[in-house]
């Protein structure tokens, strides 16, 4: 059930479970009557209705088993970051679908032990105060505005100022999606709500907005998208985040070696990219 819930597909979970859709069915409604739960499906996700309080020491019995008797665990990782940092992974590790749009619904699993693991993308990460989970950061590069090729904003070259920026559109990116983020846009006067975006092609309906990117989510543009050469004071970068109990668990430190020395080959590849 709760492979279900993480991966929000039956087939996937299935192809994870390496048995049939319908095994997988079956079993999700026999775990619901069990715990007396209902299913149902809301913006795409999977929900649980019901007492859950059982279901959660259930999970906390099944994650304990998991990590400490060699039973695979489960890596979440936002969009691009998945493809940039789990080729070559250990099969100690199930690898999610990598296509969330935003942080609350993969930080939600991550708490409630659904999933083990998630490479999130900051600014949008637990702080240092957070009882529960812990951050290990792994790179930082900046973040861009960028348009479409042709866009007005690129005959005024060298000399564009912010508020010039401003007068343009911005990229229609959710409410409350990456909030520590949009709060920063925000603050420079370039925010701008939407409905949401469904997924990494990123394709904005007015040609002359304006978009944040990185040197990783460029390509993620349905059309070349060009820098604009004005500078803004915000980064992103990727973070590993996990149960503070699990933090120094042998487990955790051999995929944190594989996401330092991976992490490292971007910096030394990419110009923009910094190792934390």
């Amino acid at each position: 059930m709760d492979l279900l819930l993480w991966l929000r597909n039956g087939q996937a979970a299935a192809e994870r479970l390496a048995t049939s859709q319908p095994s997988v069915s079956r079993r999700v409604n026999h775990v619901a009557q069990v715990f007396g739960l209902q299913l149902y499906k809301s913006k795409g996700e999977w929900l649980v209705d019901g007492d859950g309080g059982l279901l959660a020491q259930e999970r906390r019995v099944h994650q304990l088993y998991r990590w400490h008797n060699g039973h695979p665990l489960r890596l979440e990782a936002q969009g691009y970051s998945g493809p940039l940092f789990c080729p070559g992974l250990s099969t100690d590790w199930i690898q999610g679908n990598f296509d969330f749009f935003e942080v609350h619904t993969p930080m939600r699993h991550l708490r409630e032990g659904v999933i083990d693991a998630w490479i999130g993308t900051y600014p949008d990460l637990p702080d240092a105060e957070d009882l529960e989970l812990v951050c290990v950061h792994l790179t930082r590069y900046p973040i861009h505005l960028v348009v479409l090729d042709g866009h007005p904003l690129l005959d005024l070259g060298a000399s564009i100022s912010l508020d010039q920026v401003r007068r343009y559109p911005f990229f229609p990116l959710a409410d409350g999606a990456f909030p520590q983020a949009q709060a920063q846009f925000e603050a420079l006067q370039l925010w701008s709500s939407a409905s949401p975006v469904e997924d990494w092609q990123l394709v904005p309906s007015d040609p002359l907005s304006v978009a944040p990117a990185t040197v990783f989510t460029m390509g993620h543009f349905g059309a070349k998208r060009v820098t604009l050469p004005v500078e803004i004071p915000m980064v992103s970068g990727d973070s590993l985040v996990v149960r503070r109990e699990f933090a120094e668990h042998p487990r955790l430190q051999a995929l944190l070696e594989h996401l330092r020395h991976r992490a490292m080959e971007l910096a030394a590849t990419t110009p923009e990219v910094t190792c934390c």
